[in-house]
This record gives C-alpha cells, structure tokens and sequence, in this order.
C-alpha cells in the first residue's frame, strides 16, 4: 500500500504542508499563526500578578509560564502582516500596538490569498506524488508476482526431475550402489513450497553439505529465507542399497526476528538418489513438517 506523502511548497516568507499547514519556516521550526486571543493572552501575561490569586493570596504553586522566543513573535508580525522587529520586546509591543488598534489585529487579504494559494498547490502536488507512489508500488507489485511465478515454474521444473529420478530408482534397484557421502557433498538448490510461498521468500532455497573429517557425519548449512542454521547427521557408518535415508538434526534462526529454534524436534530426514537428488520432510516449529526436495546445483 503507498503512503502518504508529506509535500512542501513555499511562497515568500511562507510555506505550506501536511503536517504544519500555512506556517513560516525559521531555521529547524516551523512557526503557524497564532489566534489573536492567544496571541494577546501572551502579550499581556503579568509573571509576578501570576503568583497571586484572585483574592490576592500568594499561591502556593503558581502556574510556570514560558515566554515564546523572538522569533515566534517575529513570525507573528510577518503573520499579520507587520513590519519585522529587531529584538523580542519591539516585536511584542508592535503586536499589542496593533491589537489595541481600531481593526485590531486582523490578517490582511494577501495574506489570507497567499494561503489559499499554497494550500491548492500543496493538495496538487501531494495528489501527483500519491499517484506516482501508488505507480511505483504497482509497479513493483507486478515486479514481485513475476518472480513469484518464475520461482514457481522453477520449483515445478525441479520437482518434476527429481520425482523422474526417483521413479528410475525404483525400476533399477539393482543397479543402486550404497551412498557415498562424498558424492552428496555440495551446493543444493531446494523447493518447499510450504516454506516459500507461505513466506514469500526471495531467490532460491539454498543448502550446502559437506562430509566431517572422520567422514562419520554430514555436515549442513541452509538458506531457506526466512530461516537460517546448521544441521548435522547421524552416525554413517553402514550406509547400504537399500537405506538411502538420512537423518539430521538443526538447529537455526529465523533471519526476521532472530529468534532462534533448536530442540530434539528439529528433525529432516533426505531420502538420496542416485541423480544426486534427495526428497524428504523436515520440520520447523513455524510450518510444522513440511515437503522438501534439494538437487546439486
């Protein structure tokens, strides 16, 4: 979903945007003009007749009261339209002057068309970055449901060819010869559907494997975009025909949160074929078990 921009325009001493509306700019704050009620409460307030009540009693917690600085009350001049101040004292005594005046303190016509003016060409533009906004994410909407189908028909492809080997396993069972984990050893590329579409995960599934140094064990490290870690086998010390399922055991994060998973639960067991391909299920406490077949890159 695009988001809202926040546009600026500016006219002379005045802009105008989303979060201020007509204000002046000075400096790092952005200063909007003050109702003159408020604005003559503040030019009036006695510091010392505050610490006393009604009844001229000295309070015992007088209210705090913090001057605006110099160029607030700057601002209010440019404001209503009065001449600029050199010092804060002129600046408030050239308001009050005005506010004690026949018309009073009043904001002058083109002043008040100087608004008008920003405010329609603040709508204008917000209107044209809001669209291009919402382009840019259709845009890159289309862009996402693109790889998604490629990652898909990619997915598909693979799946298909390893389904294909492991139905030739079975019609030349006698022609399989016991694992050697040597073979097994490299980079995988890997398809759970349940994993990357659930997810949404970006590029390829990946899995690498390697045999330890007593080649008792396999080693793993995996990519599977919205979680990462490392596994290890069991014992393959009698590796034969007709057992060419593997246990591992993992333990990882999640690359969102960082959150990590281990636990005797962690479980994947790969069936491998002779295609160096392998199928099997693997479980994550996020998904449960999920399908999961890998083919040497």
């Amino acid at each position: 979903m695009a988001s809202k921009p926040n546009s600026l325009v500016s006219s002379l001493h005045f802009s105008y945007d989303r979060l201020n509306g007509f204000h002046i700019q000075d400096r790092h704050q952005a200063y909007k003009r003050c109702d003159p009620e408020e604005l003559h409460a503040l030019l009036i307030y006695d510091e010392e007749a505050a610490k006393y009540t009604k009844k001229g009693k000295l309070r015992k917690n007088p209210p705090r009261h913090t001057d605006p600085t110099h160029h607030f009350y700057s601002a209010q001049l440019t404001h209503y339209g009065l001449p600029s101040s050199t010092s804060k004292q002129a600046a408030k005594a050239a308001l009050l002057e005005a506010y004690k005046s026949e018309e009073g303190l009043i904001v002058p016509p083109h002043i008040l068309q100087c608004e008008a003016t920003l405010r329609a060409q603040h709508r204008a533009k917000e209107a044209k970055l809001l669209e291009e906004e919402e382009e840019r994410w259709r845009k890159q909407c289309e862009q996402e449901e693109k790889q998604r189908v490629k990652r898909k028909r990619q997915e598909d492809d693979l799946v298909a060819e390893i389904e294909e080997a492991a139905a030739c396993k079975k019609k030349q069972k006698t022609d399989v010869k016991p694992l050697d984990i040597y073979k097994l050893a490299g980079s995988y590329i890997i398809v759970a559907p349940k994993v990357s579409e659930g997810w949404d995960c970006e590029g390829p599934l990946q899995l690498k494997l390697a045999p330890s140094s007593t080649a008792k064990h396999l080693w793993g490290t995996f990519n599977f975009g919205v979680f990462e870690g490392k596994m290890r086998s069991q014992s393959l010390d009698t590796p034969t025909k007709t057992n060419r399922t593997i246990r591992f055991y993992w333990r990882g994060r999640e690359t969102g949160e960082g959150e990590s998973t281990f636990g005797p639960e962690n479980i994947a067991k790969f069936k491998f074929l002779p295609s160096g391909s392998f199928k099997g299920r693997m479980y994550w406490d996020s998904a449960g078990k999920f399908d999961i077949k890998g083919k040497l890159a």
